[in-house]
């Protein structure tokens, strides 16, 4: 069972995942570019991590369902063995895995450069951001077969939050790690969960190409 599970891992990784991966690694080489990576002090320290970092979640959550919009590889992947949840649960499990990689190596270049914060604070705010901005997206994703809308929506909802929305988004806020109040993220890790699991219900419920070439599209 294991090397049936780790050949759909392997196969994922190869023809789904990697690019998205080279992506997500070019995004953080590239940050030093855009904004100050040493000598942050706490609050500096959590911008970073809230206002650039948790577009990896975006990054590297959004490709699970893409190999479905293509009905030659979905009907491929049904045939298997292992049911389309399993496959699923194995891309997210993937996409999870390295985003953890990432985050916790861009953590570590940022403690190296001698900036103030908590490495475990700093985990528990860029694991809870990038869940709900890539569950978010995974859900629209799931729903609309759409993917230009699915990146969207966390974008827009992202830029609400830099819009001053704070006092209508609530508990949902993305930057509260800069207000020093670090404890109410777990709201926002519940609510990407709830999205991701979501996702992977209705698209198992309700999948793509079954008979026609993207839900909305004509037979």
């Amino acid at each position: 069972m294991a090397e049936r599970y780790g050949r759909i891992a392997l196969v994922n990784l190869r023809h789904n995942l990697l690019p998205y991966l080279a992506a997500a690694v070019a995004f953080c080489l590239a940050a030093p570019l855009f904004m100050g990576t040493r000598n942050l002090d706490g609050v500096q320290s959590a911008k970073v991590i809230e206002m650039y970092l948790s577009f990896l979640g975006i990054i590297l959550l959004m490709p699970v369902f893409a190999p479905d919009m293509n009905r030659e590889i979905f009907d491929v992947v049904r045939s298997k063995k292992e049911s389309m949840a399993v496959v699923s649960l194995i891309r997210i499990a993937q996409s999870v895995f390295f985003l953890l990689l990432a985050g916790f190596g861009f953590l570590f270049y940022l403690k190296a450069g001698n900036c103030d914060f908590s490495m475990a604070e700093g985990m528990y705010a860029f694991l809870a951001d990038t869940c709900f901005l890539g569950g978010l997206g995974l859900a629209v994703f799931a729903v609309s077969d759409n993917v230009v809308f699915a990146y969207m929506i966390p974008v827009v909802y992202y830029i609400a939050n830099i819009g001053g929305a704070k006092k209508y988004l609530g508990k949902l806020y993305l930057f509260s790690m800069q207000a020093g109040q670090i404890r109410e993220k777990w709201i926002l890790l519940a609510a990407g969960v709830l999205c991701i699991v979501f996702a992977v219900w209705y698209h198992l419920t309700f999948p793509w190409p079954v008979t026609y070439n993207g839900r909305h599209g004509k037979q």
